[in-house]
């Protein structure tokens, strides 16, 4: 080990330096959180508990790439969502998907996560906070259950830019422009909805006094970014669509209370200050998502609501120190909430699964690779990598080819593929001139098209 002197105390450099107990502790925060989220996220997509066809989008696009035919994402339904993103990190995540697997991805993005609560122990120490503080808000950043539900279902890759704010904020704390600047060029790989968390950024960093020339660059580039996509400086319409309610209510609780007890704990010890630029852009996002009014923006447990989270520990540690007791008290209240989430999302999600997962893996293998299949979103996935994957819900006005294999489970709803059109589909299963059946079996239909279906065919 090379180590050096320093008052008599032998201290570990270089490489040995991660041997140390207090950075090896954080890192294995980082690696068991990652091994517990993917664990989470891999039993649930082995019991084909998804929810949306993002994923299937993320590994259509994947496939696509790896084949040479990027200018194919515009047209294709799963993946057209993809294509006005803009991110360019979809060619650096094909290969990788590609060859080492779906789990890999669960855990990648665990670990990127993950990594956020390194970034925010290390802001913290710059800012005098004790280590005992620090890993408190850390440990509190890896349990809020918003960012957890979104780590866990599916893949969105615009989740990680909640690591990306926080290690944004860690470069501009230490004054270390180029690693800033790197920074903002990788946070362009997740597309061009970063921007927002870009211009929230760039608004905590411009309020505190030290750096808030870091801030400014992090607006304007956001700007320019968001200009060069759109070929012009177009701002977007965020008027109020939403409206008060009871889901708002409850969305309000979810994404705030888990996180009550740190914030009593800096606010009733005297020598703290509550106010802070960092409880700006909080507000902002979350008002931001209720004014959206959609589903997805008013629930917990997507990547919208993940976002609130680093700049909610961000005001917390900018706020002050948290006592010892009060930062178990923190820690167990927060803990209970990720449990009462669990059982939630249990009840509400995984508890109505599949049960018919053996007769789903069954008919699966009865579909060539190079075949073309319709099916439900939590069903598509599961072919892994390929750019033959059709949504049912995704083929209105688009004809589909004769040879194509449909693959359905009408008692376990998607979400997405209504009634209407999965009878539209059984219709055809049951019409020998239509289509040859492959396997049914409890509740599962496979199977193929004998002719093709026009758009002038089908009954929305």
């Amino acid at each position: 080990m090379i180590s050096k002197e320093n008052s008599g105390i032998t201290q570990p450099v270089g490489q040995g330096a991660l041997l140390q107990p207090e950075r090896f502790a954080r890192w294995a925060w980082i690696w068991a959180y990652a091994a517990i989220v993917t664990t989470m996220a891999v039993v649930r997509y082995s019991l084909f508990v998804t929810h949306g066809f993002s994923l299937s989008g993320y590994l259509t696009a994947f496939s696509l790439i790896m084949q040479g035919r990027a200018t194919d994402l515009a047209a294709h339904s799963l993946t057209a969502f993809l294509f006005h993103q803009q991110a360019w990190g979809l060619w650096v995540l094909a290969p990788l998907v590609q060859n080492l697997g779906i789990a890999f991805l669960f855990f990648l993005s665990a670990m990127v996560i993950g990594s956020g609560g390194l970034a925010l122990y290390g802001i913290g120490r710059v800012w005098g906070r004790s280590s005992r503080t620090a890993a408190a808000l850390s440990s509190l950043y890896l349990l809020y259950p918003p960012l957890i539900a979104a780590n866990v279902y599916d893949f969105h890759l615009t989740t990680w830019a909640v690591p990306l704010i926080l290690w944004l904020v860690w470069f501009a704390v230490r004054g270390r422009w180029l690693g800033f600047g790197i920074l903002l060029l990788i946070g362009t790989g997740l597309g061009i909805s970063v921007t927002g968390a870009l211009v929230l950024t760039g608004i905590g960093l411009l309020l505190r006094r030290e750096v808030w020339r870091f801030g400014l660059v992090a607006v304007l580039f956001a700007l320019a970014y968001w200009s060069l996509i759109h070929r012009g400086l177009v701002i977007p319409a965020w008027a109020w669509q939403g409206h008060l309610s009871l889901r708002v209510g409850l969305y309000l609780l979810w994404v705030i209370l888990p996180l009550l007890a740190a914030i009593a704990g800096v606010i009733i010890r005297k020598r703290n200050n509550i106010v802070n630029g960092w409880w700006v852009p909080t507000a902002a996002i979350v008002v931001f998502n209720i004014a959206r009014g959609t589903v997805s923006d008013t629930s917990p447990f997507t990547d919208h609501s993940a976002l609130i989270g680093p700049f909610f520990a961000l005001a917390i540690l900018a706020t002050g120190e948290l006592g010892a007791k009060l930062g178990k008290v923190a820690l167990i209240w927060s803990l209970g909430w990720v449990v009462l989430m669990g059982g939630y999302l249990y009840h509400s999600t995984w508890r109505p699964r599949p049960a018919n997962v053996v007769e789903l893996s069954l008919a699966l293998a009865k579909v060539p690779p190079t075949a073309f299949l319709v099916s439900q979103s939590y069903i598509l996935p599961h072919r892994g990598v390929t750019d033959r994957d059709f949504p049912t819900t995704a083929l209105f006005g688009v004809p589909i080819p004769a040879g194509t294999y449909v693959l359905l489970n009408p008692k376990v709803s998607d979400g997405y593929s209504s009634s209407a059109v999965l009878t539209q589909w059984l219709n055809i299963a049951k019409s020998p001139g239509k289509s040859r059946l492959l396997y049914h079996k409890a509740g599962v239909w496979l199977f193929v098209l004998n002719r093709s279906v026009l758009p002038s065919e089908r009954k929305r």
